[in-house]
């Protein structure tokens, strides 16, 4: 646990890296498969995310 709150910053950018990355390589395929199983996955890790896509803060009200 140590670890993971020393590292957390770098964590967090390889998640981001990891993130572009297949998002890429999802948008260059041919199939909707993948990117509608890439979806449900941006939707999990955004539900997790306390800042939204649109750039307000979860839990407060517009």
């Amino acid at each position: 646990m140590e670890w993971i709150t020393n590292h957390w910053d770098d964590l967090l950018a390889i998640i981001g890296g990891v993130v572009v990355v297949i998002s890429t390589v999802v948008k260059l395929t041919a199939t909707e498969k993948d990117d509608t199983v890439w979806a449900k996955i941006l939707a999990v890790l955004s539900a997790l995310s306390l800042v939204n896509p649109d750039g307000s803060v979860v839990g407060k009200s517009k």
